[in-house]
C-alpha cells in the first residue's frame, strides 16, 4: 500500500453562502462568551485538546511530534523517503529569512485541523444525544489568537488555571487537567524518551535539560531549571505579565509592550522583505538592506521574538526554538502572527513574495537552488494525499484555507477601516501626543497643537524618537540572548537598576548542535559561520513623555533629547538572565545601536496615517556615542563595516590617490594548529555585470592579502573576473600583527603600498588599475574562525593625504 501523506487543506465545514467562512476569535472574547455555541465550542476545544496531547509521542499525528516539527526531536515529518541522516542535517525551522510568514500559515491550519478532527471523530461521538448541536457548533469553530498587543495584555485568564471545571453533555460537573496550562506528557513519560534533549548555556553554566522535563515551563526561577520542580513543569504567568505590559503611559492607560512596535509595522511604509525578517543584507542594491531608512528595520520576526520570550522568560520552553512549540501558549500566539500577517496584506494587497537570491540566511531544507520564489516548497506541509507540497502562493489567500480574522469579515476592508483600527487599538504614541495636545497644560516644547478643519479635537505634531538596533544572530554560537538597554540616571552610575530599564530584543535563535557529528540545524550552522545580522526597531517616544511627565525632562527638542539619550547603555544576557562579560561578545556580536529622530504628524482622525519626514539618524549616540571605544570618524572620510564571510560593498569608490585603512578591535596571537588564512581581497565589480555578485569568481580580484597565522606570514596576489591567480607574493612581516591591528593600503598609479601597524611592509604591483568598490573579507576554510574579529572597520580616504 502505497504512503498516504497527511492532506492539510483547512477545515471544510462551516463555509457560509458566497464563499463566507468562519471567523479564528480572539482567545479572551471568544474563551469567556456567554453564548451559547462559544460555550460549546470552547468546552470541545479543551477536550480536543487534552485528547491530542495525549496521543502517543510516536504517532507522527500526535501533538509531540506536530510540536517537533519546529525542532526537537528532529526527526522527518510526513516525508517517508527523508532519512534521519538527511533530517539531522538541515531540520525544519525557518527563522531569520522571507519564508518566515508563509511557512508558518500551513503549520497553524495543520494544528487547527487536528484539532477539528479530533472534535468531530473522537469527542462528539461521546455524547450522542447531543451530536447534531455539537456538531453544528464545531463547523463553525476556529483556531483562536491572543493578541498580546492590545491594552492591558497578559497570559489569558482561561490558560492560567491549573484544572478547570467542566460540564458538557448532560453529565455531571467533572474536572479537567487544563491543557492550556502546559503540556505534560503522556503517561509522564520524560520527553528524553522521545529525542529531546539539551540547549547549551552559552555562559559555560549547566545546559539546560529539557529531555528531563514531563511538562512546560513558563518563565521559571533560576533555581527551578533542573531537579523535581523543573521535571514537572513550572508556570509562573505573574512573572510573564509583567514583561508583556510593563510599559507605562502619560494617559494614564496600561498598553502592551508590544502596542507601538504592531503599529508602526503596520503605518510604516515597508516592502514584503522588510516586513517578513529580520535578517539584513547591508548591501544596498540588495532588496533587504537597511540602508536606505531605518524604518526599514521594523519586521514582524523580531516582535513575535520579543514575545516567545516576555511569555518563556529565562529557560522556559516558549523562548528556545527547539522546544517552543511545546507549550501550548505558541499556538495563540503565532495564530495571532498569522492575523497580523493577513491585517498587513490587505492594507498592502499588491505586496507579495518577491523572487529573491537565497542569502546566506536561507535555510536548505527549502530546496530552493540559489533563487527563492513564490514557488519554494514550504516542506514538510504537503496539500493532499499524494504528496503535493505546500508553496508560499498556495498560503497567501487565508479565505480559501478556511478561516478569517474579526477585522477581515468580508476581504473587502478599505486601508481607512483598517487603519482606524490600527490607530485606536495600537497607537500607544499617537494616543498619547493626542492626549496632551488636548489637555489645558501646557505642552511640551518640541510638541505643538495642529487645528484640523471639521474637527473639534487638535492634531498634534512631535518629535518622534527610535532605536535602531543591529547585532549578529549567531554571535553566541547560536545560543539566545537578551540585548538590554538603560538609561543611566544625570549624574549616576551604570548599575542596570530595574527602574533605569528602557527595552530590550531577544535573540530567538539555536545552538547549531551536532548528533553523532551531524549537523541538526543548517539554518542556524550556515548563519553562524556567515553571521547573519539581525535587525530591530523600538519607538523610545513614550519612553520621553513619561520622563517629561514626571518632570525629569523639559522639552522633546533634539537640544534636550540628545543629552538624555547619550547617556543609554547596554548589555548581553544569556537565557538564564546572567549577564554575558563584554570579552565574551565584543567581536563577535556586531552590535549598533542606533538613535534616529523625525517629527511625527497625528491626526485626530483615526483613519489617517501618521505624516512624517524618512527619520535621520543623530551622530554620537548609541555606539557611535561618546563611550564607544572606536575612534570617531574624521570629516571626509567613509565609514565602513566589513563583515567575515561577505562580499562588503564600500560607501564609495576609491581609485588611485586614495588610501583603505582596515582596523580590528581584536588580534588572535596564537599559532593554529592548522594552516588557517585569514583574507581581505579589495574587489572591482562591473556595473554592466549580469553575473551573480554572491560569487567572488565574478569580481576582479585587485589585491588578495591573506595572514597566514601558522607561519606568519603574508600572501599577496590577484586576479581578474573568472581567471586564474598570479603568482603568490609571500613574505614576513616582523615584527608580526598588534593585538589592535590596522592594515593600510595606498593606492598608487603603479602600485599598493601597504602598511601594517604604521610600517611599510610591501610594495605590490598594481596591474589590474580599477577602482576598489568592495572588500571580500573571509577565513580559510571558511568554517574556521578569523583572526581578527568577525568585524573589522575599512575607513576609505580619496586622498592619501588625508591619513592620519
Amino acid at each position: 500500500m502505497s504512503y498516504k501523506y497527511y492532506p492539510i487543506t483547512g477545515i471544510k465545514e462551516g463555509w457560509g453562502a458566497g464563499g463566507k467562512v468562519p471567523v479564528r476569535r480572539d482567545f479572551d472574547e471568544w474563551s469567556t462568551s456567554n453564548n451559547e455555541t462559544d460555550k460549546i465550542q470552547f468546552i470541545l476545544y479543551l477536550l480536543a485538546l487534552k485528547r491530542f496531547q495525549a496521543v502517543d509521542p510516536a504517532n507522527r499525528d500526535s501533538y509531540f511530534q506536530i510540536a517537533g516539527i519546529h525542532g526537537y526531536p528532529y526527526i522527518p515529518w510526513d516525508e517517508p523517503s527523508t532519512t534521519q541522516k538527511e533530517i539531522g542535517r538541515k531540520g525544519y525551522c525557518v527563522h531569520a529569512n522571507n519564508l518566515f510568514p508563509p511557512w508558518h500559515r500551513p503549520y497553524m491550519l495543520l494544528y487547527e485541523q487536528r484539532l477539528y478532527e479530533i472534535m468531530v471523530n473522537e469527542i462528539i461521538p461521546k455524547y450522542p444525544a447531543y451530536k447534531d448541536k455539537y456538531l453544528e457548533a464545531a463547523r463553525t469553530w476556529r483556531l483562536p489568537f491572543w493578541d498580546w498587543a492590545k491594552r492591558n495584555t497578559r497570559i489569558p485568564q482561561l490558560c492560567r488555571y491549573k484544572k478547570v471545571n467542566i460540564s458538557f453533555g448532560g453529565e455531571p460537573k467533572f474536572e479537567l487537567e487544563n491543557p492550556l496550562y502546559q503540556f505534560r506528557m503522556p503517561n509522564d513519560k520524560k520527553m528524553r524518551v522521545y529525542g529531546v534533549g539539551s540547549i547549551v548555556n552559552p555562559d559555560g553554566d549547566k545546559p539546560l535539560d529539557y529531555g528531563e522535563c514531563i511538562a512546560t515551563s513558563r518563565c521559571p526561577k533560576q533555581e527551578e531549571l533542573s531537579g523535581d520542580a523543573w521535571t514537572a513543569g513550572v508556570v509562573r504567568d505573574d512573572d510573564a505579565d509583567a514583561m508583556l505590559s510593563k510599559h507605562s503611559s502619560v494617559t494614564g492607560r496600561d498598553y502592551g509592550s508590544a502596542a507601538e512596535l504592531v503599529y508602526r509595522l503596520m503605518t510604516y511604509p515597508l516592502d514584503y522583505p522588510h516586513f517578513a525578517t529580520l535578517a539584513r543584507d547591508e548591501n544596498a542594491t540588495s532588496i533587504t538592506a537597511s540602508t536606505s531608512s531605518v524604518t526599514n528595520d521594523i519586521n514582524i520576526e523580531f516582535i513575535h521574538n520579543n514575545i516567545h520570550y516576555w511569555v518563556g522568560g529565562d529557560g522556559g520552553h516558549m523562548s528556545q526554538i527547539p522546544v517552543a512549540c511545546f507549550d501550548p501558549m505558541f499556538w495563540l500566539h503565532h495564530c495571532n502572527i498569522d492575523r497580523l500577517y493577513a491585517i498587513w496584506q490587505s492594507l498592502n494587497p499588491d505586496k507579495w513574495f518577491e523572487t529573491d537570491i537565497q542569502r546566506y540566511f536561507d535555510q536548505k531544507i527549502v530546496g530552493s537552488g540559489t533563487v527563492i520564489t513564490n514557488k519554494t516548497p514550504l516542506r514538510p506541509f504537503h496539500k493532499d494525499t499524494a504528496g503535493t507540497v505546500w508553496t508560499p502562493d498556495d498560503a497567501r489567500d487565508w479565505f480559501k484555507l478556511g478561516y478569517t480574522y474579526p477585522e477581515l469579515l468580508t476581504g473587502k476592508e478599505t486601508p481607512t477601516q483598517l487603519l482606524k483600527m490600527v490607530n485606536d487599538n495600537y497607537g500607544t504614541s499617537r494616543e498619547e501626543a493626542l492626549f496632551l495636545a488636548n489637555q489645558a497644560e501646557p505642552l511640551p516644547a518640541g510638541m505643538e497643537s495642529i487645528e484640523e478643519s471639521g474637527d473639534v479635537k487638535k492634531g498634534v505634531k512631535t518629535y518622534d524618537y527610535a532605536l535602531s538596533i543591529k547585532y549578529s544572530k549567531f554571535a553566541l554560537g547560536g545560543s539566545p540572548f537578551n540585548i538590554q538597554v538603560f538609561l543611566r540616571p544625570e549624574d549616576g552610575e551604570k548599575t542596570f537598576r530595574t527602574e533605569d530599564f528602557v527595552t530590550s530584543v531577544y535573540n530567538f535563535s539555536q545552538t547549531p548542535e551536532n548528533e553523532d557529528g551531524v549537523e541538526v540545524c543548517s539554518n542556524c550552522k550556515d548563519g553562524q559561520s556567515q553571521n547573519i545580522q539581525a535587525t530591530a526597531y523600538i519607538p523610545v517616544t513614550s519612553y520621553l513623555l513619561k520622563m517629561f511627565q514626571e518632570k525629569q525632562l523639559t522639552s522633546l527638542e533634539p537640544l534636550l533629547v540628545e543629552p538624555v539619550l547619550s547617556r543609554m547603555y547596554w548589555r548581553i544576557v544569556d537565557m538564564s538572565g546572567n549577564p554575558i562579560p563584554e570579552e565574551k561578545w565584543k567581536d563577535t556580536m556586531g552590535l549598533k545601536i542606533d538613535v534616529s529622530q523625525t517629527q511625527m504628524n497625528y491626526s485626530p482622525d483615526p483613519a489617517k496615517l501618521p505624516k512624517f519626514d524618512p527619520p535621520t539618524v543623530i551622530p554620537n549616540l548609541g555606539t557611535g556615542g561618546t563611550d564607544s571605544k572606536e575612534p570617531p570618524i574624521p570629516s571626509g572620510v567613509d565609514g565602513n563595516e566589513i563583515t567575515v564571510g561577505k562580499i562588503n560593498k564600500l560607501k564609495a569608490t576609491v581609485d588611485a590617490g586614495g588610501s583603505i585603512v582596515f582596523s580590528s578591535p581584536s588580534m588572535n596571537l596564537k599559532k593554529p594548529a592548522g594552516d588557517y588564512g585569514t583574507g581581505i581581497a579589495l574587489l572591482n565589480w562591473d556595473p554592466n555585470s549580469k553575473a551573480d555578485p554572491l560569487d567572488t569568481e565574478n569580481y576582479d580580484i585587485l589585491l588578495s592579502f591573506v595572514i597566514k597565522s601558522k607561519r606568519e606570514s603574508v600572501q599577496l596576489n590577484h586576479k581578474l573576473a573568472g581567471k586564474g591567480y598570479n603568482v603568490t607574493d609571500e613574505f614576513k612581516p616582523s615584527p608580526w600583527f598588534s593585538e589592535n591591528p590596522k592594515i593600510r593600503v595606498d593606492i598608487k598609479e603603479g602600485t599598493f603600498e601597504i602598511y601594517i601597524d604604521g610600517r611599510n611592509v610591501r610594495s605590490y604591483k598594481r596591474d589590474i588599475r580599477k577602482g576598489v568598490t568592495h572588500v571580500h573579507y573571509y577565513s580559510t576554510p571558511s568554517r574556521a574562525e578569523p583572526a581578527m574579529a568577525r568585524q573589522i572597520t575599512a575607513n576609505t580616504y580619496q586622498s592619501t593625504a588625508s591619513v592620519s
